[in-house]
This record gives C-alpha cells, sequence and structure tokens, in this order.
C-alpha cells in the first residue's frame, strides 16, 4: 500500500480523500474537510505540493490494481471463450457466456468495424435533403460564399 498521506494534516488527509471521491471538486471536498471558506481553501489546496502529490499517489494506488488493463481484459475474454474460468461454484461458462466473451473479444479488437465512405457533396446534399424534404441534385447542394450570391 502507497503512504499517501505523509506530511499531511488531518484537515488535509481529510481533503484529499473526499477529493478523490467525489471525482474532482475542491470546493465540495474542503467543505467536508471541515474548512470555514471552502471555494478558495480548495482552490489553495490544488496549489500545495504536498497536497497535488498525495491526490496523485492516491488516484494511483487505487486505480491501478481496480482498473483492467486492455490485455486482461482480452485474457480474460479468452478464457471465457475456451472454457478455462469458472463461476465461483467452480462450473465452467455456459456457452451463452462464451459467446458473448467471443463477440466482446472480437469487438476489443476491431473484428468488426464497419466502414463507410462520405464525401462532403455528399453529406451536405443529405443535410439539405433533411431541412427542405427535397431531393436535389448534388451539384445543387453546394453552398456558395456570400461574395458570390
Amino acid at each position: 500500500m502507497v503512504d499517501w498521506n505523509e506530511g499531511l494534516t488531518e484537515k488535509q488527509r481529510r481533503f484529499v480523500e473526499a477529493y478523490a471521491a467525489n471525482g474532482g471538486n475542491a470546493t465540495e471536498a474542503a467543505r467536508a474537510a471541515g474548512y470555514r471558506k471552502p471555494h478558495p481553501q480548495g482552490a489553495e489546496n490544488l496549489q500545495k505540493p504536498t497536497i497535488k502529490d498525495a491526490i496523485e499517489k492516491l488516484r494511483g494506488s487505487t486505480t491501478t490494481a481496480a482498473v483492467l488493463t486492455r490485455e486482461e481484459r482480452q485474457a480474460f475474454w479468452s478464457q471465457m471463450v475456451r472454457g478455462d474460468a469458472q463461476d465461483g461454484d467452480g462450473n465452467p461458462p455456459s456457452f451463452r457466456d462464451r459467446l458473448r466473451a467471443s463477440e466482446l473479444l472480437a469487438r476489443s479488437q476491431g473484428d468488426f468495424l464497419d466502414r463507410q465512405e462520405t464525401t462532403s457533396d455528399s453529406m451536405m446534399k443529405e443535410f439539405l435533403d433533411s431541412i427542405m424534404g427535397t431531393t436535389l441534385p448534388v451539384a445543387s447542394a453546394r453552398i456558395l460564399p456570400p461574395e458570390s450570391r
């Protein structure tokens, strides 16, 4: 465990914990920590190097272990597809779960991307058609600059 709160006062420690928990709102974190003037004091705290370091250390220690990397997700899905993974009772995954894992693995590797080529003329034509409710030839869908009107 990373010792993120070294050198902080109790109020600063509470500020850092609240800041990390609330998604990064300094005013709310200062209010939760007990500061009398949360708005300016929250902003001031974010300027202090010891508090900035503590926030980074706390975030790093909590998110690094909690969030799977892409490789870990793909390894898990691969285990599911092969039937190597087990649930809490020691049962292998169902066929439905294995199929879903196969789909997620394929999507994560870009196997199902639909690529469409569009041009600005065709996009402009579709836009004008939707506004005007008519079908226009592509050539008449061009917008002229103000000086040439």
